[in-house]
């Protein structure tokens, strides 16, 4: 039976990728990747020459074919730009699909944003919600923070920097001025932290550039009406 590894990448520093992924990355026969330049980058660092297929959103349907082919008579391991693939990023379809045709699908853990952010928050994460990409349009994204406007767990979700700032807006205006953690570039040179009351996120994130995890604080009124 031929396998499937689904490799969780580094989210920022290359030193993060873990040595089970450098072996199976060098091991197997071609590595299915997101953007082929990012992980070029990856590869040379580490000094893996495995050939690389590309695979994203846009022509995953039209080469979901030949990599179902490839998988009948080789072993092939899937990685996204950053994290691990099909949590916000393509994958979820061709591991569907390669399981129905009798493929071992095998997880290499590692890195991911979600996690990372949620373990430097202080904040009990037994349990969570992740809300992935808020949709762009206002009023969907508006009605997205309202049904999680109650939610007595911490709520997670990732943003751009060209949005994030209209986001925390429609968070104060949805939800009240609530406690958030603003997490940027987690993992690289200029990784930034902020934890405090989104009113005051605001006079530090118009002025920083990358991408954003940010995370709710549980809305602490429902919790003691239901004690």
């Amino acid at each position: 039976m031929r396998s499937l590894y689904v490799v969780s990448t580094p989210i920022g520093n290359l030193q993060d990728i873990t040595l089970r992924a450098i072996d199976t990355l060098k091991s197997v026969d071609k590595i299915i990747s997101e953007d082929t330049r990012i992980t070029k980058r990856l590869l040379a660092k580490f000094e893996i020459n495995t050939k690389t297929i590309s695979y994203h959103k846009y022509n995953q349907k039209s080469k979901l074919p030949k990599i179902l082919q490839e998988l009948s008579y080789s072993n092939m391991a899937l990685v996204s730009d950053a994290g691990t693939p099909a949590i916000n990023d393509p994958g979820a379809l061709l591991i569907s699909e390669a399981r129905k045709i009798n493929t071992r699908i095998i997880p290499i853990p590692g890195p991911s944003a979600i996690t990372s952010a949620l373990s430097i928050s202080g904040l009990n994460s037994d349990s969570f919600i992740h809300l992935g990409f808020l949709p762009n349009k206002k009023s969907k994204k508006q009605k997205t923070l309202l049904n999680a406007k109650n939610n007595t767990i911490p709520t997670l979700f990732f943003e751009s920097p060209y949005r994030i700032e209209a986001t925390i807006n429609l968070i104060i205006e949805v939800m009240g001025d609530r406690n958030i953690i603003v997490c940027r570039e987690m993992t690289k040179i200029h990784e930034e932290i902020y934890q405090g009351q989104a009113s005051e996120s605001l006079k530090i994130i118009s002025t920083i550039k990358g991408e954003f995890t940010i995370i709710i604080s549980p809305n602490t009124e429902k919790i003691n009406n239901t004690l």
